[in-house]
């Protein structure tokens, strides 16, 4: 199961780990599986909302750290993340796991968070992302794994109370190798004090309430970010209304990277109000970036600072991949794309307020706002130069009725940027769709695919989807 051979490995302490070390992709799907699970069954929940959760399950404090798996297998253990990453060798986790494996039969998966032991203060995912680059025995030996739940085990686990019963059988704490503290939920008053003990005191980022119909609560502070406004986008029924917006942050070269979207930004006349403040300062931008209806945003100068309130924020997707977004540089007139980096995208955003106070800079706007969040540290070197997308299709129609004309485009690119990054796709097909006569003049639609014959198979669809009698290919 485990491949020791694996060229992307490198040491930590005495130990090693393994990029792709879990070569079973039985295995690895049923690690994603899980995490894609857990990931789906969260519900965000502020402090003042206690009251509206079901009390009928157990109540854990939300350690900061990334998910991983504890394998025990015979006289043998490690430790493997969703994307198949392995943790082995001489290591303190390890080492404890392998006194389980030496008690009990049969092949036994864990889920727990990694994270690491901090003095003075609650451990957070950058400290163990810091832990596992480090080559020193120090640093590794800081790497704790909590347990939360059994994936697998010898004997019949019929409900979470009976894998939490097992855990406790397995698990004698240790430093390095423990079990999430979990008790049963005993009232609303009960769920409030020890957010109070544990939360609001500093001790840990939140609380899960894991209730037995099988959704996870997730109490947590909300958090406000400041960021720049770099887009917009308008209602389809109200082209004067700002429908989202595009938020970036500033880091301390100045390059601007996108940190998501938002479309809780108030009224209407919340909405027309920052329309008139954007459509004033709209700005040429190399970069494409489409919204989740497929529509693009128009790109602006940066300089209206906002202040979002979140519920959360997330690095990685829920099959275990990090996310990454574009950083750009503003030249004074335009955005020009600079390279990927890593991010931790809005849960729930919503605009609170324009920050006339604030500055678009790297002091006001800064991304150190999310650093607490990232399991990854920006890679300082950029690509200074991508290469450019070939056209390799271009089809226009036009029609003309009552001494209107319309006309809708097809366009396929090659993007030529696999080889810089996975993170851009191979192919773009893009659709514009304009009639003066309607009460939205101009409609696009954005699709990515991989090669070229899917992009030309899209590119087919949409073309049989919108081209009727009457329309005449130029």
């Amino acid at each position: 199961m485990i491949s020791q051979s694996v060229p992307a490995s490198r040491k930590i302490g005495k130990g090693r780990i393994i990029e792709l070390g879990l070569t079973d992709l039985a295995v690895r799907s049923q690690l994603a599986a899980y995490k894609a699970r857990i990931a789906g069954s969260y519900r965000a929940v502020l402090p003042e909302d206690i009251e509206n959760i079901p009390v009928d399950g157990w109540l854990s404090p939300k350690i900061d750290g990334e998910l991983w798996f504890l394998f025990i297998d015979g006289h043998s253990a490690w430790l493997a993340n969703a994307r198949g990453t392995t943790i082995t060798g001489d290591v303190a986790i390890i080492n404890e796991a392998i006194k389980i494996a030496a008690i009990f039969d049969g092949k036994i998966i864990l889920a727990g968070e990694l994270h690491a032991n901090v003095d003075g203060r609650r451990c957070r995912v950058g400290d163990v992302a810091a832990a596992l680059k480090s080559q020193e025995i120090e640093a590794i030996d800081k790497i704790a794994f909590s347990a939360f739940d059994i994936l697998q085990a010898p004997g019949e686990q019929t409900g979470y109370s009976d894998r939490l019963d097992q855990l406790n059988d397995l698990i004698k704490a240790s430093n390095n190798l423990k079990i999430v503290d979990t008790r049963a939920a005993q009232s609303h008053f009960h769920i409030k004090k020890v957010y109070e003990d544990l939360v609001s005191s500093g001790l840990y980022e939140g609380l899960i309430i894991r209730s037995r119909d099988g959704m996870i609560y997730k109490i947590k502070p909300s958090h406000t970010i400041d960021a720049v406004v770099l887009g917009y986008t308008v209602k389809s029924d109200a082209p004067d209304r700002v429908r989202s917006i595009l938020l970036g942050l500033i880091h301390p070269d100045q390059s601007v990277q996108i940190w998501g979207a938002c479309g809780n930004i108030g009224s209407d006349g919340e909405r027309k109000a920052l329309f008139d403040s954007l459509q004033g300062i709209i700005a040429a931008s190399n970069h494409r970036y489409a919204s989740e209806t497929g529509g693009l945003y128009i790109f602006v100068k940066p300089e209206i600072v906002v202040e979002i309130r979140v519920s959360d924020l997330q690095a990685e997707k829920s099959d275990g991949t990090p996310i990454n977004t574009m950083s750009l540089l503003f030249d004074g007139r335009s955005w020009s794309s600079i390279k990927q980096n890593p991010n931790a995208s809005p849960i729930h955003p919503v605009l609170v307020r324009i920050r006339h106070d604030k500055s678009a800079d790297s002091v006001d706007v800064r991304i150190a706002q999310i650093a607490d969040w990232l399991s990854a540290s920006p890679d300082n070197e950029a690509i200074s130069v991508l290469p450019k997308s070939d056209l390799i299709r271009r089809e226009v129609w036009t029609k003309e009725s009552k001494g209107k004309l319309a006309v809708r485009k097809l366009l396929v690119w090659r993007t030529n940027k696999s080889s810089v990054s996975s993170l851009y796709p191979e192919y773009v097909i893009h659709w514009t769709d304009y009639s003066s006569g309607r009460g939205t003049p101009l409609d696009r639609e954005v699709r990515l695919a991989m090669n070229e014959e899917t992009a030309f198979h899209i590119a087919d669809t949409i073309i049989a989807e919108n081209i009727k009698k009457g329309w005449e290919k130029r």
